[in-house]
């Protein structure tokens, strides 16, 4: 089980790629990238989940986490989803009614 992890300035937000499986081995790692630019005063985040195959609960509890961190410094965190196995779970557990999911990053204005 893998997970890459790579974040880039784009505009006025942070946007943190994902690529692999987003589970409870491998969430530790993403919620130490979420405290870091958190530290680091970053609160509006865009989470590119288009390469992520896998996700469990413990992976949308990280997402949840660090919408409500975000939320209290008022921020944001917006989500990106193409995967159909991703978007099901995201709507399966209501989480696309808390989270604005975007099909790309385009949809956002963003060059990729």
């Amino acid at each position: 089980m893998q997970l890459d992890i790579h974040t880039v300035a784009l505009h006025d937000r942070t946007v943190v790629r994902l690529e692999g499986e987003l589970d409870a081995y491998t969430a530790p790692r993403l919620v130490a990238c979420f405290d870091d630019l958190l530290a680091e005063g970053v609160t509006d985040l865009v989470v590119d989940l288009g390469r992520v195959s896998f996700i469990d609960s413990t992976g949308l509890g990280v997402l949840v986490n660090a919408y409500n961190a975000a939320a209290e410094r008022d921020g944001t965190v917006e989500l990106v989803a193409s995967d159909p196995r991703v978007v099901r779970v995201l709507k399966m557990t209501s989480l696309d009614q808390i989270f604005t999911v975007h099909a790309s990053l385009e949809e956002l204005g963003f060059e990729v």
